[in-house]
């Protein structure tokens, strides 16, 4: 036999006399008298399922004559299942007003309203029974009887019910309540546990326009201090960083649409990416150009640091000189996901090896962006060579040729081989002037750009 719990003090019901027509009782003050055949009548719908709260209010009774009659029965009530006192919801009212838009609506608000957000499956059916829950809850219902109900373990409905676990949906719902701009959405910078987790919303563009939305993005974004650590060994100010962060940015747009590796894409809940960078130890000063990658990816607020170095793999580790690589990673983030969708106006089923890239917007950009953007792409795809410089930009030489043309290296053109548009070339001289390979590293190929550099005050003519 269970234990009983007993109920506050509330009187008995009062009812009405029967009427001759139906044999029920109408109000008129006489107390009602309950009999072993309602007794009775309730421990049926007590076997079916019924709550003692639920039999109480289809029949007009005190919960506590209920349960006090199914206890005389000889039946075991069952914690949950009688009424007791229950803690407050401790869920804020602004998430119970979300919550009362309906699981749908909500869906469909968070997925329209929030970039690279993937309502799954399973998310929408703990979004549906969570409404339910607030539901439930607000009509008295007790933390095992929810639990039954909904099919869940108690213990999800005590969290929901004490407000320290929410579905992500929620959470979402909750976090970007406030209206963006039209054609904005709003992008969480950090993801944990899973995607169940964000933090730091920020709003941007579904796609770039032009070069204010740029500018607005960077702006709302909060640089690391390794920024300004990493930027004095490039002989970079606080100020001299903070006022070209748009071309840091560019520069690091620049360096995803080449060789740095981009992993991640459409996660279970979340859009995001992070960058995976790898140059070869063989060249010494590539572990600079690491660092002033990193160094872009903090301005934006972002994790970049050196891991270890990768060891020789493949055909490169049976070679005569076996050679491994330096190592950066960063942060796994939707915004890197937004620059690889906004920015290179790419989807998650293309890359840059086999789809071009769709960025008509940068040419109406500032001069110092485009050449910031071009030097991201030479740093990364770009080779030194006689007299030229070359850039293997298959499928994008053609965009590439476009985009030294628009900063003056009117030399620029586009290579076929094998009947395919393979690379961009450029004349070293032109190059050097820019300079395309980016100035503040003095890596080995600034320096061997740099054997071209025409003296100053030399036209092209005077050029040996």
């Amino acid at each position: 036999m269970g234990r009983r719990i007993g109920f506050p003090a509330r009187g008995f019901q009062k009812c009405h006399p029967a009427s001759k027509e139906s044999g029920r009782f109408r109000a008129t003050g006489h107390y009602k008298r309950t009999t072993t055949e309602d007794a009775k009548r309730w421990s049926i719908k007590y076997r079916d399922g019924v709550s003692i709260l639920g039999i109480a209010k289809e029949e007009g009774v005190d919960p506590g004559t209920v349960s006090s009659w199914l206890h005389n029965l000889g039946l075991e009530i069952k914690q949950g299942q009688h009424l007791v006192p229950q803690p407050p919801l401790r869920v804020p009212q602004s998430v119970v007003k979300l919550v009362g838009m309906g699981p749908e609506r909500l869906t469909n608000r968070v997925e329209s309203g929030v970039f690279g957000l993937q309502a799954t499956r399973a998310g929408i059916e703990q979004l549906e029974k969570y409404c339910r829950f607030i539901y439930y809850y607000k009509e008295g219902k007790g933390v095992e009887e929810i639990a039954r109900m909904l099919g869940i373990h108690r213990s999800t409905v005590a969290e929901w019910r004490n407000g320290t676990d929410t579905p992500y949906l929620v959470k979402v719902a909750s976090a970007t309540s406030e209206p963006t701009r039209p054609g904005w959405k709003w992008l969480p910078l950090t993801l944990s546990s899973g995607g169940n987790s964000f933090e730091n919303w920020v709003q941007v563009p579904a796609s770039i326009a032009g070069y204010e939305d740029v500018t607005k993005v960077v702006s709302r974004l909060c640089p690391l201090e390794d920024t300004y650590a990493r930027g004095k060994t490039f002989g970079l100010s606080r100020s001299r960083i903070d006022s070209m962060r748009p071309e840091l940015f560019a520069y690091l747009l620049g360096f995803m649409l080449g060789d740095a590796s981009k992993l991640g894409g459409k996660q279970e809940r979340f859009s995001s990416m992070n960058i995976d960078l790898q140059l070869s130890l063989k060249r010494k000063t590539n572990l600079r150009l690491g660092e002033f990658v990193c160094m872009c990816a903090n301005s934006l607020g972002l994790q970049m640091d050196r891991i270890t170095d990768k060891q020789p793999t493949g055909d490169s580790r049976l070679g005569q000189q076996p050679m491994g690589a330096f190592r950066w990673t960063s942060q796994r983030t939707p915004l890197l996901a937004w620059a690889f969708v906004a920015g290179l106006g790419l989807d998650w089923s293309r890359n840059t090896s086999y789809t071009p890239v769709r960025m008509e917007w940068i040419f109406a950009t500032p001069f110092a962006f485009r050449m910031r953007f071009a030097q991201g792409v030479a740093d990364s795809d770009a080779c030194v060579k006689k007299y030229v410089v070359e850039i293997t930009s298959l499928p994008n030489a053609e965009f590439v040729k476009r985009l030294l043309w628009s900063v003056g290296l009117m030399s620029a053109y586009v290579r076929i081989e094998n009947g395919l548009a393979l690379r961009t070339v450029v004349r070293a001289i032109e190059a050097a002037d820019l300079p395309l390979i980016n100035e503040f590293t003095n890596g080995y190929r600034y320096e061997q750009l740099m054997r071209y550099k025409r003296p100053s005050g030399l036209g092209e003519g005077s050029a040996g």
